[in-house]
């Protein structure tokens, strides 16, 4: 995998350019396992690239899904929660072994942006997605003229600012150098007047467990800004929601994956370790046990990703790659490890290897998890963010 990655702009060579935080999260892992310089640069290559250039929202925070040049510089502006909190999740991580002041700033600004931006009042949980667009333009909400850039002072020592844009004719903010207070205010109240894309409100479960868990990480290296507790009262919030009755995933309280159960596993074993709450550790057993009963696949010794007892008649939908998300299989896995569960992390373990033979380099979380079992098995000191030879 690393021979195919871009040396100077992260992520992999060419275009369309999507940051992939999966894989960077395991590159770290192992680095923090070896020591090994080889994992570690193309982390702070990404960091570097995404922090500073025109993916990352440079007046409010928050990165877009992608960009469709090779340079991180022109998105597309579509914001998604899950590639916001992995990033929160990755930049914590970094500068748990490398502060720095820039990266500190990133991180508190896109962590403000969510909670305040992606917040959905009628639950007090998390949305979804903004938009690209708005008034039917793509951008629109984010990109500028040269007219109303040319007298802000001293923009374009901040900015690469050109008459003729860099996109269509218009300004997108790809940074020069960090940019002084007064100058992101000039910017923003011109932005102010604009109409703010569509924001889907859609709470998915998954993905707001995720962000308790990218508070958790945050909140251990900026302990001065309530992260745990504002991370303990999003759990509460998606307790009320989606643990009521029956697990969920987002609308249908019929619905639910293996991804609800394996990330709400993991932020309940986070809170527990950040908390030192018992209670936090007893609901997660319990839940890992309804896990299997709705998802395992005793047969094949992996989980499914649909409840078994609504399956097609003729396939039962087993997903072991990496998509937008770490692998469920692979959570559950560090889950298994995290709760004692050694007879059925064995079983699962075995299972992945085998899937490796064939998608190995679809699976870089599950390489992650398999190693983290393995060394945790062993006796070695490990947390999820690597183990200690």
């Amino acid at each position: 995998i690393i021979s195919y990655l871009d040396e100077e702009h992260g992520s992999f060579k060419g275009a369309p350019k999507f940051p992939q935080f999966y894989l960077f999260d395991a590159m770290f892992y192992f680095y923090l396992k070896t020591n090994d310089e080889k994992y570690l640069k193309p982390v702070e290559t990404l960091l570097k690239n995404i922090c500073s250039k025109g993916i990352y929202d440079q007046l409010a925070g928050g990165i877009a899904r992608y960009t469709v040049d090779d340079k991180w510089i022109i998105p597309h502006f579509e914001k998604m929660l899950y590639d916001n909190v992995q990033f929160i999740s990755l930049l914590a991580k970094f500068l748990k072994i490398k502060p720095d002041n820039y990266y500190f700033k990133k991180a508190k600004q896109t962590t403000n942006f969510i909670k305040i931006n992606f917040l959905t009042k009628e639950t007090n949980l998390l949305g979804s997605a903004y938009d690209a667009d708005s008034e039917g333009v793509e951008g629109k909400y984010y990109v500028y003229s040269y007219d109303e850039l040319k007298n802000i002072k001293n923009i374009q020592k901040f900015f690469n600012i050109r008459p003729e844009g860099n996109w269509e004719g218009k300004i997108i903010l790809d940074e020069i150098k960090e940019p002084k207070d007064e100058v992101i205010e000039k910017l923003l109240n011109i932005r102010k007047k604009r109409e703010k894309p569509f924001f889907d409100k859609k709470n998915q479960l998954d993905l707001n467990c995720l962000w308790v868990s990218s508070l958790i990480i945050l909140d251990s290296i900026i302990p001065d800004q309530g992260y745990l507790k504002t991370a303990e009262n999003f759990y509460q919030n998606i307790e009320k929601k989606f643990c009521t009755k029956t697990i969920f995933h987002s609308y249908s309280e019929d619905i639910s994956f293996i991804e609800d159960y394996a990330y709400l596993i993991q932020c309940l074993l986070d809170l527990s370790d950040a908390t030192m709450n018992p209670r936090y550790r007893l609901l997660a057993k319990k839940y890992c046990d309804e896990a299997l009963k709705k998802f395992y696949d005793n047969n094949n010794k992996i989980f499914q990703k649909n409840e078994k007892s609504k399956n097609d008649i003729f396939t039962s939908p087993i997903d072991i790659s990496d998509n937008t998300l770490p692998n469920a299989n692979s959570i559950m896995l560090i889950n298994f490890s995290r709760l004692g569960y050694i007879d059925k992390a064995k079983e699962l373990s075995n299972s992945l290897n085998g899937y490796l033979n064939l998608y190995k380099t679809f699976m870089t979380s599950s390489l992650k998890a398999l190693d983290f079992f393995k060394e945790n098995s062993s006796g070695k000191n490990c947390t999820t963010e690597g183990c200690k030879i």
